[in-house]
């Protein structure tokens, strides 16, 4: 029996062009399409990138002055989530901070992170409380099952930290 080379050559190419290109469109139809859609529906936020992958949906968000994480991002992140299945969903913001709040921020962060180290929550509106009034900062604060959310505001510039409340393990552990 003889081999039609130009025949199965041209059959493998149609094929993988029908698996990849069925592939490409469910993504672009069932995720990529849905999240812009979701993103565009809500207020004081752009889309600046998105990356779809099979384990991971990474998304660059641009907020403006007004968008809170508080009352608008837990519920963009839910709505994202549901569309991209059980894929691990990372967002990342452009956010406008100047020298001022940065600095607030890296005084901040210890207690902030210790508080949630040690489950001490309160410790954390304490210590944001303490730095922001005394920058002459607003801040807005937030927590759920997963996040603690931190928005500072001065001005026209803002910033926003979302931090997880599971930490991965660490190779050196506290057992004090």
């Amino acid at each position: 029996m003889q081999i039609r080379w130009p025949i199965a050559v041209l059959a493998l190419f149609v094929s993988l062009l029908v698996l990849f290109g069925g592939y490409f469109g469910f993504q672009w139809l069932q995720v990529e399409k849905p999240i812009r859609d979701t993103v565009q529906q809500t207020a004081h936020v752009k889309l600046e990138k998105m990356q779809v992958t099979p384990d991971r949906i990474t998304i660059q968000l641009r907020p403006d002055a007004k968008f809170s994480l508080v009352s608008d991002y837990i519920s963009l992140r839910e709505a994202i989530q549901i569309h991209g299945g059980n894929r691990k969903l990372e967002i990342r913001f452009s956010d406008r901070p100047d020298p001022t709040l940065n600095h607030a921020w890296n005084r901040m962060v210890f207690g902030v992170r210790e508080g949630m180290a040690r489950g001490r929550f309160t410790m954390i509106p304490k210590t944001v409380k303490q730095v922001a009034e005394g920058e002459g900062i607003q801040y807005r604060l937030g927590m759920d099952k997963k996040f603690v959310y931190v928005e500072l505001h001065r001005g026209d510039h803002y910033l926003y930290q979302v931090l997880p409340l599971r930490q991965p393990e660490r190779e050196v552990k506290d057992h004090g």
